[in-house]
């Protein structure tokens, strides 16, 4: 089963997406990361943009976030899409072309 978590980048505190149409988001959120082989997704309310959630996927925290408008609009049609972009942007960071990033 795989873990999803949100959380707070100012003290690391977790809290739930409770919002009516993120269910399936959810739902979809999970079928990706287990066809990905990825046991948690973690996504980081940014400190300063309280819309923007960072996403951890596994191990690793990436320069890549999501609107939160995803979950609570229910945008479950462009979730899988988003994730595979920050699936992107794991493989960029672990071949070193991060640094290349701005």
């Amino acid at each position: 089963m795989v873990d999803i978590q949100f959380r707070d980048e100012k003290d690391g505190s977790e809290f739930q997406m409770t919002h009516p149409r993120a269910g399936r988001v959810l739902d979809d959120v999970r079928a990706w990361a287990d066809q990905n082989g990825f046991t948690h997704v973690t996504f980081w309310r940014d400190r300063e943009d309280m819309h923007k959630l960072w996403v951890q996927l596994g191990d690793n925290r990436l320069n890549y976030w999501i609107h939160d408008s995803t979950f609570t609009e229910g945008k479950h049609e462009s979730v899988e899409m988003q994730l595979d972009y920050a699936r992107g942007a794991q493989r960029r960071s672990a071949a070193g072309y991060d640094k290349f990033d701005k």
